[in-house]
């Protein structure tokens, strides 16, 4: 196999299908599912990053679950894996953040402003959930005075 179509990545992609990684090592299963998210096979990306989690419960491998779930559109299940995230670190603020954009995808306003604000508290100096927050309260306030039709 060449390097030619496809590049350098498509040969590493075909050499790390090759070798299965380590199923007790959250570090290699993550790597894996890179790997996987990089040809953008969600499924096996997936795969390889719930079994990190389990592996090894850590922030780093819930959040690379809940961005193949946000891929995918399975808004909720990437809210799980965000809240078990923010279990395991609850100044976490990615997670918040994450939990917040997930929250205005299902138009669940209150809920992502109540995110965006958990993870100002958690970094005061976080100006984009300072303005996400001032956005979305207003967003509820225009909803609300709007006709109902």
């Amino acid at each position: 196999m060449t390097t030619g179509e496809g590049g350098p990545s498509r040969l590493f992609s075909f050499v790390i299908t090759l070798f299965r990684p380590n199923a007790s090592d959250p570090e290699e299963l993550i790597r894996f599912g890179d790997a996987h998210l990089r040809e953008g096979r969600l499924d096996l990306a997936l795969k390889a990053y719930s079994k990190a989690a389990r592996a090894d419960p850590g922030t780093s491998a819930e959040k690379k679950v809940a961005q193949v779930y946000g891929m995918m559109g399975r808004y909720m299940e990437a809210i799980a894996s965000l809240d078990r995230a923010a279990a395991i670190d609850p100044a976490d603020g990615f997670a918040w953040m994450g939990r917040g954009f997930l929250f205005l995808r299902l138009e669940m306003r209150r809920k992502a402003l109540e995110s965006f604000k958990r993870a100002a508290y958690l970094d005061p100096e976080n100006g984009y959930a300072r303005y996400l927050i001032f956005e979305t309260a207003e967003e509820i306030r225009r909803m609300e005075a709007s006709p109902r039709r």
